[in-house]
């Protein structure tokens, strides 16, 4: 089902500046871990949310419906493997080390409060790039496929990865360039199931699993 064109335009007016003031948060990712998550988790979930609401949308249309969610544990069960690999090989990178080695002296002292605050960021994250992004552009799919054949959902996925890549900046090289093939890869999962929920349980896992293989290599537990 397609959307009105004013609510694609509000959606693609104001996406690259939530996307901004997410990118520039008040908070130190490294050293305030919580307050930077809770900043994210506004800009890119209520202020989404909101937006959603005043147009009249349900944001269980737009991504937070659990879908088809047997085909999403199996896209993260696959996700989580291929991850783990690269993970195994990243964290002797010297880049990555000193990227995540600061959130996962966090992490160490704080576990708890660690995991609920990555929880709520990424479903603001995902939820603003696969969900507010991909189906407030595109519309819910009629029939879901994995990859689609409409030119307008090819149009969102791209301007949502877009902004998904550049919003990587600042972190290793590789996982920048491989944010853009990640974001294509979320995109597809969440257009397939109609719900952001497997993207948001993949990202939220691949984050602490390099989180924890960068405290085990460098600080244990």
């Amino acid at each position: 089902m397609a959307q009105p064109f004013f609510s694609r335009s509000l959606i693609a007016t104001t996406s690259p500046l939530i996307a901004i003031a997410a990118y520039f948060s008040p908070f130190n990712q490294h050293s305030e871990w919580h307050l930077w998550c809770f900043w994210g988790f506004l800009c890119t979930f209520v202020l989404p949310v909101g937006i959603t609401v005043a147009l009249g949308q349900s944001p269980l249309q737009w991504g937070l419906s659990f879908g088809d969610w047997r085909f999403g544990l199996l896209c993260v069960g696959i996700g989580l493997a291929v991850m783990t690999g690269l993970g195994l090989w990243a964290v002797n990178q010297p880049d990555f080390l000193a990227y995540y080695l600061p959130i996962a002296i966090q992490h160490q002292q704080a576990p708890l409060r660690f995991w609920l605050s990555l929880f709520a960021y990424m479903l603001g994250w995902e939820f603003f790039f696969r969900g507010f992004l991909l189906f407030g552009l595109a519309g819910q799919p009629d029939h879901p496929t994995f990859l689609p054949v409409q030119p307008k959902v090819w149009l969102a996925i791209g301007f949502s990865t877009l902004l998904f890549g550049l919003s990587h900046w600042g972190k290793p090289v590789l996982e920048i360039v491989g944010s853009f093939l990640a974001g294509v890869f979320l995109c597809l999962i969440a257009w397939r199931t109609r719900s952001c929920w497997a993207p948001i349980m993949l990202h939220t896992l691949v984050f602490g699993l390099f989180t924890l293989l960068v405290q085990w290599r460098t600080l244990r537990f």
